[in-house]
């Protein structure tokens, strides 16, 4: 049994790692769920908006209710991972602060929308906009999940220059 854990480990490690690099994008997901979520859903189909009701409402309340908390939480993996004081191998700690870092953004897109007038919100320019982040979010998520899973670090143009500077300076 001993043998059987020492040969599972070393091929074990590997996906363990790529999931909490996965994982971590939960951050930017929920921003964009919090933000523009309501909009998508409000104006799509019924099965869309029962689907968004069921599954994706209960993780942005959870994120709005103990949004102190996640901040706070957010801020000390960034911190961790920047940092060389966690165990994880470069590309956890590269891809964990990508993670944030697009968090970041669109929780600024996010704010920038919600605060923008609402004649500008609820016109045609508005609702594009909307989709399009909610839209490039889910499809930023699947292409760094899809590399990730890969064992690859996905480039995302400013994002990437972004982390790979705060693990240069600080790590």
């Amino acid at each position: 049994m001993k043998k059987f854990f020492k040969t599972l480990l070393p091929k074990l490690i590997p996906f363990v790692e790529r999931g909490m690099c996965i994982a971590a994008f939960y951050f930017p997901l929920v921003e964009t769920l919090v933000f523009f979520g309501p909009k998508i859903y409000v104006y799509s189909s019924l099965s869309f908006r029962t689907f968004y009701f069921n599954s994706f409402l209960k993780m942005a309340k959870f994120y709005n209710n103990y949004d102190l908390l996640m901040f706070s939480f957010m801020a000390w993996l960034f911190i961790w991972c920047i940092h060389r004081s966690c165990p994880l191998t470069r590309f956890a700690r590269f891809n964990i602060v990508q993670a944030i870092l697009l968090s970041v953004i669109f929780a600024c897109l996010g704010t920038v929308y919600h605060y923008s007038p609402i004649v500008l919100r609820e016109s045609l320019l508005g609702v594009f906009f909307a989709h399009s982040a909610f839209m490039g979010c889910f499809l930023l998520i699947a292409y760094c999940s899809l590399l990730i899973a890969y064992g690859r670090i996905p480039k995302i143009p400013i994002v990437s220059e972004g982390a790979r500077l705060n693990m240069q300076h600080f790590g």
